[in-house]
């Protein structure tokens, strides 16, 4: 197939992200913040919602929970409100949690801060649960403050995430990533649909046979990371279609630079802690880490 028409899908792939999403730009004098805000705004008033939980996983959570509590297990488990440094999480509404997918699609790192990464952890948390993840986010600056000045700057936002339109960097690594990239992405992209579609499928078997095992395991150790993430953005995708699976690619591509060019700020990350089914996709462990991070294993 030619180099063009590869890119070409690619970058067709993300035009059609939040079609005619703030399209129009700021008006004049509006700066940038306010010009997300409004738009912001007028998708949450139009009555558009970011889907959080999609029923399915939803079903495991509350499956896993009845389970628990007919054999007298204490749930949600206490010990993760122990590990959980906030003592007033926010929970969000559909509303505010759609008002903020929307801000930083369009204004890209400028909009990203700690408590918002803590935000979007919490609101897709099974009920009631404490969230340890979470407040390591939220208190990021606090806990360590020499790192963090490298990643959130002093007036906001994220250095590691371009500024500006995401759906302008996606474009761009749609343009220059080389093939090769590409192609991998896209194959990490397909192992990682595979990996929640079939965890799904192997923790409804455990519920349904009356008997929990490395399924739910794998489930709940992950449900509040990354992990839990990648598992709501798959199993919400009921028609994943070539071009939903191109966007995916790419967004990998922008993590793992967004990953790489952390590794240079911040020196001794401590990588090998991806390599944990807790934080990451099995798929996503090889891709995601830096290039140097087998040599931590």
């Amino acid at each position: 197939m030619p180099e063009k028409t590869v890119r070409d899908a690619f970058g067709k792939a993300v035009r059609g992200l939040g079609a005619g999403l703030g399209e129009e730009g700021p008006e004049e004098g509006e700066d940038e913040e306010e010009w997300a805000e409004r738009v912001a705004d007028e998708v949450v008033a139009s009555g558009q919602r970011v889907r959080l939980v999609p029923a399915r996983v939803r079903r495991i959570d509350e499956g896993i929970a009845r389970y628990m509590r007919d054999r007298g297990v204490a749930w949600p488990p206490p010990e993760l409100a122990d590990l959980d440094a906030n003592p007033e999480p926010p929970s969000l509404s559909g509303g505010e949690v759609t008002a903020a997918a929307v801000t930083t699609v369009l204004r890209g790192g400028a909009a990203v801060t700690p408590q918002g990464i803590g935000d979007v952890l919490r609101a897709v948390q099974p009920t009631g649960w404490g969230n340890p993840a979470a407040s390591l986010a939220e208190y990021t600056v606090e806990d360590v403050p020499d790192a963090a000045r490298e990643v959130f700057l002093p007036d906001g936002g994220m250095s590691t995430v371009p500024d500006g339109d995401v759906r302008g960097a996606l474009l761009s690594l749609a343009e220059t990533a080389t093939l090769e990239d590409l192609r991998e992405a896209w194959e990490v992209s397909g192992a990682t649909r595979e990996w929640a579609l079939d965890l799904c499928a192997r923790v409804e078997a455990e519920l349904d046979a009356g008997e929990l095992g490395d399924a739910a395991l794998a489930w709940l150790m992950g449900r509040a990371f990354v992990s839990g993430l990648v598992l709501m953005a798959q199993v919400g995708d009921r028609h994943w279609s070539p071009t939903d699976r191109a966007s995916d690619s790419l967004i990998l591509l922008m993590m793992r630079r967004s990953l790489r060019d952390l590794d240079g700020k911040v020196p001794d990350c401590r990588w090998e802690l991806l390599g944990s089914p807790a934080v990451l996709p099995a798929p996503l462990i090889p891709f995601l880490q830096p290039r140097h991070a087998s040599e931590l294993q």
